[in-house]
């Protein structure tokens, strides 16, 4: 349980760290699109480079930035003392 004077800190840091982690999916969201057609005029794989990075790429960095939010969450519930005991 966390402490009542820590529970502002602790949702700071938290919202800090899920717009830290939103931006980067959301900005690859954004400007992909934008260079689609320079990107499917090559190829991978016999496919569309643009579209490759669409159904691959756009899950991959979800992925990764999950995996990232719930490492660096972990650390914040650490630091505040709001962390599951095993």
């Amino acid at each position: 349980m966390i402490e009542r004077k820590e529970r502002k800190p602790y949702w700071r840091h938290t919202k800090w760290q899920m717009f830290a982690s939103l931006v980067p999916f959301l900005a690859v969201i954004v400007i992909l699109p934008l260079y689609a057609e320079q990107l499917n005029s090559n190829k991978f794989l016999g496919f569309p480079l643009g579209y490759f990075l669409a159904a691959h790429g756009l899950v991959l960095i979800a992925v990764i930035t999950v995996a990232s939010f719930v490492r660096q969450q972990d650390a914040i519930d650490h630091w505040h003392g709001a962390h599951e005991d095993n």
